[in-house]
């Protein structure tokens, strides 16, 4: 008779960070705001090893970063719920980082350049100028990530 053991397993592969954020449709940022905090959706890219993010150039978000920009963040993909085994199959990244505001014009063209292609927003590319001043683009710098996926059942022979 066989056992099943469903877990979750940490990856170790290197390219597994980069296949979740490419596929990934929302990134959820968490910002550090003293008491509590502060978690908010984004579109992202990957690039260059570092995660871009767009936002507008003030706000909260923007307040909470300039006094301290320690992140957490976190997303998954492949989300499928198997309702009859009580389980759900995923592959999900979390991590820490610290995120500044991109101020070098040709890095933040090319990372906005990078998410309106990834989402195929309907906008020039390359990004004109004029666009570029009325946008923030985000840079998480990883400092540290873990990739975990359960993609379905072990089996193992009963002893």
């Amino acid at each position: 008779m066989e056992k099943i053991v469903s877990r979750v397993e940490l990856s170790d592969d290197p390219a597994l960070p980069g296949e979740i954020l490419n596929k990934a449709e929302s990134l959820y940022v968490a910002f550090q705001t003293g008491d509590f905090p502060y978690v908010l959706p984004f579109n992202h890219v990957w690039l260059d090893g570092h995660i871009y993010i767009h936002c507008a150039l003030e706000g909260r978000k923007i307040d909470v970063l300039r006094r301290d920009g320690r992140v957490g963040f976190s997303t998954a993909v492949d989300v499928c719920i198997i309702r009859e085994k009580s389980t759900t199959h995923f592959r999900s990244l979390c991590g820490t980082g610290r995120v500044s505001e991109v101020t070098d014009t040709e890095e933040k063209r090319r990372a906005l350049d990078a998410i309106s292609l990834r989402f195929d927003a309907r906008c020039p590319r390359p990004t004109p100028d004029a666009a570029l001043a009325r946008v923030n683009i985000l840079r998480i710098d990883v400092e540290s990530l873990t990739c975990r996926h359960k993609n379905g059942p072990r089996r193992k022979d009963k002893e």
